[in-house]
């Protein structure tokens, strides 16, 4: 499984002595997982991680949440790519966490420039 998905084998077994990974027999070399079993545990992992961020909100990365910019230190920076089918210019809102102090950034879609 580790080799399967460019893990290492010693979050494999994390997964499954912690997180409640399910293995077909235990106690037994290699340890085997359906992979029905394999597909659900993940898809809850990707669920528990994603984040629904509200307008003015960024996501942290030291903080582990949605946090607001400090205030005056938020701009919005042209990033120099062009993105969509009418090959608009993308922007980037950028800013310091008001917890953390951590720089935080946000793409933004070409509508939601202002």
């Amino acid at each position: 499984m580790a080799s399967l998905l460019n893990i290492d084998r010693k979050t494999c077994s994390r997964w499954i002595r912690d997180e409640g990974l399910k293995v077909i027999e235990e106690n037994t070399n290699p340890l085997l997982v359906m992979g029905i079993d394999l597909e659900e545990f993940i898809k809850k992992k990707r669920a528990k991680n994603q984040f629904t961020l509200k307008e003015n909100e960024f996501l942290c990365f030291k903080c582990h949440k949605a946090v607001k910019s400090k205030i005056g230190s938020e701009r919005t920076i042209k990033t120099g790519k062009r993105i969509g089918k009418d090959n608009q210019e993308q922007f980037k809102k950028t800013g310091n966490c008001e917890v953390c102090g951590t720089e935080i950034n946000k793409y933004l879609g070409v509508s939601q420039k202002d």
